[in-house]
């Protein structure tokens, strides 16, 4: 029997899968994330590299419980928080905390604040990184403020644009359509994740798209309600929303040239389950 493994980053924790491809679930590894860093005028951080090391942490809590040969693992699926804004140094560190797609900051262009920051990408495109070494992005994870070509697929090649978002070309990573595949597990990120060296990650699409494919959100005429830490309802569609929508806005698919149509939503949702968890007693989990 051959496995695949399911990386799913949200906005409270960071979960790790292990299905077989008959898609039963084996394994799973969970780390919570650390609370947010609040600043005023609604600024909202992830604190440090909390996102990769939350994902390290579940990868070997996952692998620590997968009792059959890792050399049967055959492919890593990265899924992750779309909206947020990663800056990072030409290596590939991080130049400054992770921007929650809660923060104000990711409904405005981009402003080049940080001196150090030679890519915009979105968290897809860091874990990539971290994961493969590769500086490549998930298209289907650009949801927002980015210059993407929901035609092609990719970034789009119109100045105009690009000047719109104010997010030069050499600041964009290169981009992958879902499905296809980033790159392959590195020796570090072996080491830090347990997950074998050489393995290749592929790219799913924006976390919200990925649930809708695991839902069965294939077809015209399907429906979703999605209950994440952003409630929303979801329809599939095989044209994108138009440019003067109201109430509903297009994202792409887990299936190139097929979209999907999301209500605007309840920006607080599974959060205040959580919120009232943790005030009332760990005793409600």
């Amino acid at each position: 029997m051959k496995y695949i493994i399911g990386i799913d980053s949200g906005s409270q924790s960071s979960k790790i899968a292990i299905f077989d491809i008959e898609g039963n679930l084996i394994v799973e590894g969970k780390e919570e994330l650390r609370p947010m860093k609040l600043g005023e005028n609604t600024l909202v951080e992830h604190p440090g590299d909390d996102i990769w090391e939350s994902i390290c942490a579940a990868s070997k809590k996952a692998m620590e419980k997968f009792q059959y040969d890792s050399k049967d693992i055959i492919g890593v699926g990265l899924g992750s928080i779309r909206c947020c804004r990663v800056l990072m140094k030409k290596d590939g560190s991080l130049a400054a905390n992770v921007i929650s797609w809660m923060d104000k900051r990711t409904s405005t262009p981009y402003q080049h604040d940080v001196p150090e920051a030679a890519y915009v990408t979105s968290t897809d495109g860091y874990l990539t990184h971290r994961l493969t070494g590769e500086f490549k992005d998930n298209i289907g994870n650009n949801f927002g403020q980015w210059p993407v070509d929901y035609e092609t697929w990719d970034w789009s090649t119109d100045p105009e644009v690009l000047k719109t978002f104010n997010i030069p070309r050499e600041m964009l990573l290169e981009a992958v359509r879902p499905g296809d595949v980033l790159g392959n597990i590195t020796e570090e990120a072996s080491k830090l994740t347990g997950i074998q060296a050489g393995i290749p990650v592929v790219a799913t699409t924006s976390d919200k798209a990925v649930e809708g494919l695991g839902a069965g959100l294939l077809h015209e005429g399907t429906a979703v309600i999605s209950l994440g830490t952003y409630i929303t309802a979801m329809v599939a569609s095989d044209e994108m929303a138009p440019v003067d929508a109201s109430a509903y806005w297009g994202i792409m698919s887990s299936v190139p040239k097929k979209y999907i149509l999301e209500s605007y939503g309840i920006r607080r949702g599974m959060w205040t389950v959580s919120w009232f968890k943790n005030l009332l007693g760990q005793e409600l989990s």
